[in-house]
């Protein structure tokens, strides 16, 4: 793996993360259409926890609080609560279909179709209405439900919950709060999971390795301000006719 190639993945893992684009479609369209090897596990454990550490640096407050009021409680403990009941279903399906989101993962059709599918649902968010009132246990289980359909590559995490929770009439920055706070025990299995799977494989490129995780968490800090500047405007859909295009050429070219 070259330097070129760790900045890259790097980048584009910590973008794609975080903005509703499909961080899983973009790598397997990346390494198909351009040809980057991506050696061992080592690489995929390494930006995904450099995407992680970008989400706990961005809502570190939010965090600490949660943690506390859980033990000692207090006014955001439900929100943590909330948080590991969202959580169940990606859980549930990473075990149960593993076998299959493991094939879906190697195909860039799949990846193709995903990001056609993103990009319809995100121009749907045009229609979301606020006024849910205060979500509840109810509506973190629906939003982790869209977060299990966001393990299909192309199909995009942050995409699916936000818009899922804004469809659901709840406000785009307290949905993205939810959603990013969600992606943490997400991205973390995510880890997890390829480390268990696959170990670490060739982990001896140990300079490579560091550019790409910091390029990861650098670029996931600046997808998360951006997102963010769009969510104020109610701007989600605005990514919808990037996906379908992105979906529809990467189809053509492997078709």
């Amino acid at each position: 793996m070259t330097f070129t190639d760790a900045l890259l993945l790097g980048v584009l893992q910590g973008l794609t993360e975080f903005l509703p684009i499909s961080s899983s479609g973009h790598l397997v369209l990346a390494q198909e259409l351009l040809g980057i090897a991506q050696d061992g596990a080592a690489l995929e454990v390494v930006v995904h926890l450099g995407t992680l550490m970008s989400v706990i640096l961005w809502y570190r407050k939010d965090i600490v609080e949660i943690v506390r009021d859980v033990f000692r409680g207090g006014p955001t403990a439900r929100l943590g609560w909330m948080v590991v009941v969202g959580s169940i279903p990606v859980a549930l399906v990473g075990i149960l279909l593993k076998d299959h989101i493991d094939a879906a993962l190697e195909s860039p059709l799949v990846a193709a179709y995903g990001l056609i599918g993103t990009g319809i649902f995100l121009l749907l968010t045009k229609y979301a209405k606020r006024g849910a009132g205060e979500p509840g246990f109810v509506y973190a289980l629906i939003v982790g439900t869209a977060q299990s359909i966001a393990i299909l590559p192309g199909v995009s995490r942050s995409g699916s919950t936000i818009g899922t929770s804004m469809l659901l009439g709840d406000d785009p920055i307290r949905a993205a709060r939810f959603s990013f706070l969600l992606s943490i025990p997400a991205i973390l299995g995510a880890a997890a999971k390829t480390m268990l799977d696959d170990g670490l494989g060739e982990a001896d490129q140990f300079a490579p390795l560091v550019l790409a995780g910091a390029a990861a968490f650098l670029s996931g800090l600046a997808a998360i301000a951006f997102l963010l500047k769009l969510l104020e405007k109610g701007r989600l859909r605005a990514f919808g006719p990037y996906c379908l295009a992105a979906g529809a050429l990467a189809w053509m070219l492997l078709a």
